[in-house]
């Protein structure tokens, strides 16, 4: 009898820290301008769109969290849509010129017809696009060419989709807007914030049209008058100094740590494994990309697919029977177990390992348990603002566990930050960077420079020296350590037990901060707090792809990330500015435009009462940071030990609440899996559970199609 790994597993277990998109065959497949078009066009998109989507439409979310099914919904579009089609027609040049002929005169002919439609609606973008794409295509058609792009400039377009998806909406450009306006429209004689706060606010950074921004938060109506566009320039450029130094210090600290994360540890990178077997699946010399032959893969799409198409049926029609995926079971002391069923989760939950995922879910149960004996006992609730469920302590005690979770991974890498570090200062011994997208140099530099840019514009503001530093360096190593869970567990709704703002308000209190630092620290709730994604964690996951660039290649990576950011960030300010003046943003999205405005100003008046330190959370914060300690001791010293330490940071984040059942649900199934099929059995099903995930992506963009053809609102098909 046979015996050892079986092939495709030991293939599998390589791949995990070597390429999955085919890197030994890669060095021919150059980045040509080709794909920097392409990627820049579809950052726009989807820019356009995912606030579209929200403010308009207001359906399922495309770039709320990690999971980013607005970028996965473009790039199957992409790859099974866009490259099929410039292949096929290319081989047919007279087909090819026949369908641009067909596309421009469709788009002409409804333009004339609807003389006031949007040039940045989403529909006109695209066709516009295949407009374009489909002559460039014909040209190239007639060299023996086509703009179908390879396996390195998927890699390139995917990751500045993944950028876009972390800043279009929940990551900044529909945080940022409300924000720094929302202080005049929401002041009122009783909160007395004008008198109180306006004062210590850092003024050069908000917006006053000297009407209370009526017009941005109500609409410009009937009124025939300009949108005061202009009075935003100066504020956000003065923030887009501070956004400059944090993105730079985020890329550089995803380069810095990705050989550590990738290739000594291996993380699983769930999160871009479906658009790794995308990518390896193109063959340029066959139409369907190999990915989307995979009948397992297929057969899981459709389970996902069918849930939500019965969905959208039922909203546009009605009468129709929908699958109930949620259920609440009391539990008492005012506590429910909620148990929901999320494909997304569930998919990327199955590609980790069954050890990560017990320890999520079990975790998350003992959180709850906790939650549950503080309300027996009464314990106070402190005001922390963001993401706070049951009692503070919690919440500090999550942090503490997440600082020593950060360290620990530091001091595991410490071998090869030190060669980092002996690379910047150019010396013998040093780490090799030829394949990274940046050199080592530039990677220390940018995130010490990014470091000094946001320390001094702290201190511009009036803010301590000491504090700023604090806050910027708890504020990036709360951003690693959610981005290292994202990695290597997979998880894609997660956000920090605690944020920096809310630790450096209540936690040090005002009296330490004093009162102008207090204020300027609420701000920072822009982009520190609710961050359910981020640019670190983005970048990250994608940088995991380059694997399967030619290393010539690489470099141009970083620039391209630069491009998304500046696409990305401008398409979705004006299309959140244009469509707020055109109808009223608290006519839209009443978190983004209301409560979040509401609450960084809360936050401000609140925290200028709080007192000292608070010693009874930095106690619980210690709490955590023991028992992070001795878990992941645990994990070290004894092989049976079946927790891994990483679901404890996390476990008292409201999100886990809603996503513990799905872990559970794809660890029973894995562990049952590789009990009774083998490792071979798993490895075949990976694609039934990517399948998941591409279903869903796939309907809701779906349905956001037809909602936008049709006009209908509130249809929301998936998400947490």
């Amino acid at each position: 009898m046979k015996t050892g790994i079986p092939s495709d597993f030991r293939a599998y277990l390589s791949g995990r820290g070597a390429s999955l998109t085919g890197e030994q065959g890669a060095d021919h497949q150059h980045v040509r301008a080709r794909a920097i078009g392409v990627g820049a066009f579809l950052s726009i998109f989807l820019a356009v769109g995912s606030n579209y989507t929200d403010i308009v439409l207001r359906g399922t979310y495309l770039t709320l969290d990690f999971s980013a099914p607005g970028a996965v919904f473009v790039f199957v579009v992409l790859v099974l849509g866009l490259n099929t089609l410039y292949r096929w027609t290319a081989r047919r040049v007279w087909v090819s010129t026949l369908v641009f002929v067909a596309i421009t005169a469709t788009f002409v002919d409804h333009c004339l017809q609807t003389p006031n439609l949007s040039p940045m609606a989403p529909g006109m973008l695209f066709v516009a696009f295949l407009c374009v794409s489909m002559m460039a295509n014909t040209i190239m058609a007639t060299r023996g060419g086509s703009l179908g792009l390879n396996n390195s400039e998927l890699i390139v377009v995917y990751i500045m989709l993944l950028v876009v998806a972390s800043l279009a909406t929940m990551g900044l450009c529909e945080t940022i807007l409300p924000a720094i306006s929302g202080l005049f429209y929401y002041a009122t004689p009783e909160n007395k914030w004008l008198e109180q706060l306006l004062p210590i606010m850092p003024q050069p950074l908000l917006v006053d049209d000297g009407a209370e921004n009526a017009l941005f938060f109500e609409g410009i109506g009937p009124l025939a008058i300009e949108a005061p566009y202009s009075i935003w320039i100066r504020p956000l450029l003065l923030w887009s100094v501070f956004l400059l130094g944090l993105y730079v210090s985020m890329i550089s600290i995803a380069v810095i740590l990705r050989r550590q994360w990738v290739e000594r540890e291996r993380l699983a990178y769930p999160l871009v494994q479906a658009a790794q077997l995308m990518i390896s699946g193109e063959d340029e010399n066959r139409l369907l990309n190999g990915f989307f032959r995979n009948k397992t893969m297929w057969a899981g799409a459709s389970v996902s697919i069918t849930v939500g198409l019965l969905r959208m049926i039922n909203f546009h029609v009605g009468g129709f029977p929908v699958f109930i995926l949620a259920w609440t079971l009391p539990l008492g002391y005012g506590q429910g177990l909620t148990m929901k069923v999320l494909f997304d989760i569930i998919g990327f939950s199955y590609l980790i390992g069954p050890e990560i995922a017990a320890g999520v879910w079990v975790f998350s149960l003992l959180a709850k348990a906790e939650r549950m004996a503080f309300s027996a006992y009464a314990v106070s609730q402190e005001q922390v603002v963001f993401g706070i469920v049951g009692s503070e302590l919690l919440h500090y005690q999550g942090l503490g566990a997440l600082l020593v979770f950060v360290g620990i991974g530091l001091w595991v890498g410490r071998e090869h930050l030190h060669k980092v570090w002996l690379a910047f200062l150019g010396r013998e011994g040093a780490a090799r960077d030829d394949d990274e997208i940046m050199s080592y140099r530039g990677a220390v530099a940018g995130t010490l420079g990014g470091i000094l840019v946001m320390l001094v514009w702290f201190a511009w503001l009036g803010v301590p020296i000491w504090a700023g530093l604090v806050f910027i360096i708890l504020a990036l190593a709360i951003f690693i350590g959610i981005a290292r869970i994202v990695a290597e567990a997979g998880m894609p709704t997660v956000i920090t037990p605690m944020t920096a703002p809310d630790f450096m308000v209540f936690g040090l209190g005002s009296n330490l901060l004093g009162p102008s630092a207090t204020a300027t620290m609420a701000t920072t709730y822009v982009w520190a707090a609710d961050i359910r994604v981020f640019l670190l964690g983005m970048v990250a996951n994608g940088l995991k792809l380059i694997e399967g660039m030619d290393k010539r290649s690489r470099r141009l990576v970083f620039w391209s990330i630069l491009l998304a950011i500046f696409l990305g960030i401008t398409a979705s300010l004006w299309t959140v500015m244009d469509f707020a003046y055109k109808g009223g943003g608290v006519n839209t999205s009443l978190w983004f435009f209301r409560n979040m405005p509401i609450r960084i100003y809360q936050t401000a008046a609140i925290g200028l009462e709080s007192n000292g330190v608070y010693w009874l959370g930095m106690q619980f914060m210690g709490l955590g940071a023991a028992g992070m300690l001795l878990l992941m001791w645990m994990r070290q010293r004894f092989l049976w030990w079946p927790l891994h330490p990483i679901g404890f940071p996390i476990m008292t984040n409201w999100l886990m609440e809603q996503v513990w059942f799905s872990v559970f649900l794809a660890w029973l199934i894995k562990v049952t899996i590789l009990r009774y099929g083998g490792a071979t059995l798993f490895v075949r099903s990976r694609y039934f559970f990517l399948g998941l995930l591409v279903g869903q992506a796939l309907t809701a963009g779906l349905s956001l199609t037809i909602d936008y053809v049709t006009g209908s609102v509130g249809n929301y098909v998936f998400g947490v």
